[in-house]
């Protein structure tokens, strides 16, 4: 079998040196010239009875070629793959290796050398109780807290009829006859809904109805009564047409009057125990102030996963600065290799380099925290991040029945299970990390945390324009 041979130059570089020799590759070489005998059909010949000489001298260099580049990628995975090594990016040819020139016809040993960037060792520093880390704490506008109040009362009233001008929220309920000029028509449709004052089309009609009541009587186009309705809805809704009528075309008249049979209006729920209960649990809140505490608490909720974005990026970057020092990185080949493997963007990548040694430290960082937490992903915990992901596609509301067919598609595809184990991954550790570390709450306004989140995420956006790809053999992400 070929022969590896690791020479290490220092702690960071390395020379990797694979010698393949006559007897490793022989036999296999032979026995792919079989074959291809077997198989030829190559004119003048019979299926079978072409001559070896002239197989080899047709495909023998490029076949001798094949079988030596795959036996020498095989040693170059197992030596990335190893546990004996870490490696940074790819191995890279020693500068100044004459090509191979494969000869079919005198088999040689055949030696490849290779430039190898090490990982560093370390261990990793900063985590622990005695390490503080601020935590934003999004304080809620009290108008906001009373605009949810209000909200949730009005939800939880009750509807009573009201003999005052109509306003806000009123639910009419009207009866309609079909108009002829000025006079009902005879046989003509009649029809009974509600609507909502406040989806009245602005205009006559509605100035009209604020002075109306219980018992009034009012003229207008049926189908320019609705604020945006469409005029299938109004056939559907207003008129209620069956699905005959509307699979027949029936049509009528657009004027019609109408008689207001009722109005009622959302009579606020009051603040009593019984309602604290039913929101938060029985006895979890036993005052307006603890309900409203409780109301703001719930709002701020709303920024907890921008609150951890920030924290975490808060913990990459101290991490990441607190160990720079340990983790010495073999630049020189870096950048080669960075040369070699992202032609587009190498020269951005080499102009933002101490960006991007910082990214690399950070991939290291995890992969070492990983396995030090003995972190597993099960199929599981990818799928249920999948069915996440899409429903956010869907704002969350969804049937999971409908999901399945995409989330079967994401989970068959290699490339999305390992970005959903990457997610599962990053939230293991995040999660793991800041149990470790001492949290101190900075209260800030909602309006200045989201200015400041904004200003986070645009500089992110910048950065990750400038990323590109794997930096370790021993990513696990």
């Amino acid at each position: 079998m070929p022969k590896v041979v690791r020479e290490d130059i220092d702690a960071l570089n390395a020379v990797l040196t694979i010698t393949i020799e006559k007897e490793d590759y022989e036999p296999g070489f032979k026995k792919e010239l079989s074959k291809l005998k077997d198989k030829a059909a190559i004119r003048g010949f019979r299926r079978g009875k072409t001559p070896m000489g002239f197989l080899k001298k047709m495909y023998g260099k490029g076949l001798l070629g094949e079988i030596v580049s795959d036996m020498l990628q095989k040693e170059l995975s197992g030596v990335m793959n190893s546990d004996e090594i870490s490696v940074l990016g790819q191995p890279l040819p020693v500068e100044g290796q004459q090509p191979v020139n494969f000869d079919q016809n005198n088999l040689d040993t055949y030696s490849f050398k290779f430039e190898l960037g090490k990982a560093p060792d370390f261990d990793v520093k900063g985590l622990g109780a005695e390490n503080v880390y601020q935590v934003y704490k999004v304080e809620v506008p009290a108008e906001k807290v009373e605009e949810r109040l209000d909200f949730i009362r009005k939800r939880r009233g009750e509807r009573v009829e009201t003999d005052g001008p109509i306003e806000g929220t009123d639910m009419i309920a009207f009866s309609a006859v079909e108009l002829d000029g000025d006079a009902p028509k005879d046989n003509g449709w009649k029809t009974t809904f509600s609507i909502l004052f406040n989806r009245v089309a602005e205009g006559p009609v509605k100035e009209e109805l604020k002075n109306k009541k219980k018992g009034d009587a009012i003229r207008f186009n049926i189908y320019e009564l609705e604020e945006g309705i469409e005029r299938e809805n109004v056939k559907k809704y207003l008129l209620n047409f069956t699905k005959a009528d509307l699979e027949e075309g029936t049509e009528t008249g657009e004027m019609y009057e109408a008689t207001i049979e009722s109005v009622t209006r959302v009579v606020p729920a009051e603040l009593t125990q019984e309602l604290f209960d039913q929101m938060f649990g029985e006895g979890e809140v036993t005052s307006e102030a603890e309900f409203r505490d409780k109301i703001a608490e719930n709002l701020a909720t709303d920024h907890q996963g921008q609150v951890d974005s920030l924290l975490y990026r808060d913990l990459r970057k101290r991490l990441t600065k607190l160990n720079r020092d340990a983790m010495p990185l073999p630049n020189d080949f870096i950048k080669r290799w960075l040369k070699a493997s992202q032609e587009k963007d190498a020269d951005k990548l080499i102009n933002d380099y101490d960006n991007f040694a910082d990214d690399m430290r950070w991939t290291l960082i995890k992969n070492k925290l990983y396995k030090q937490y003995n972190f597993e992903v099960s199929e599981e915990e990818i799928k249920d991040v999948a069915y996440n992901r899409v429903a956010g596609y869907f704002g969350g509301y969804y049937d999971p029945k409908m999901l399945e067919p995409v989330v079967k598609r994401m989970l068959e595809d290699p490339e999305s299970v390992n970005g959903l184990a990457s997610d599962v991954l990053t939230d293991k550790l995040f999660r793991q990390l800041k149990s470790e570390i001492m949290l101190m709450e900075v209260p800030i306004s909602e309006a200045d945390f989201k200015e400041k989140h904004e200003a986070v995420m645009d500089e992110e956006e910048e950065r990750a324009k400038l990323r590109k790809g794997p930096v370790a053999s021993d990513e696990e992400e």
